[in-house]
């Protein structure tokens, strides 16, 4: 079921670049979550696409914190 509302059209991978991009941005990664949320809200779209669409954006977000992580045990941040 969750196939259906998790990456199922083209700007998915928009949320979840999104995401990607603002774990690099820790200060203010919450804020942008929260207006993401917000913006998704508005949207006016069925409640298991807003989810999934969210789910998209942590998806990103995790997987930027983990380049992060990564990033640090190299040295290079």
């Amino acid at each position: 079921m969750a196939r259906e509302y998790i990456f199922d059209d083209k700007r998915s991978l928009w949320h979840t670049f999104l995401g990607f991009i603002s774990a690099f941005t820790l200060a203010y990664s919450i804020v942008i979550l929260l207006l993401f949320t917000l913006y998704q809200v508005r949207e006016r779209e069925k409640p298991t696409s807003t989810l999934g669409d969210v789910v998209e954006f942590v998806i990103g977000y995790v997987y930027g914190l983990a380049v992060l992580v990564w990033l640090k045990i190299k040295g290079v941040v």
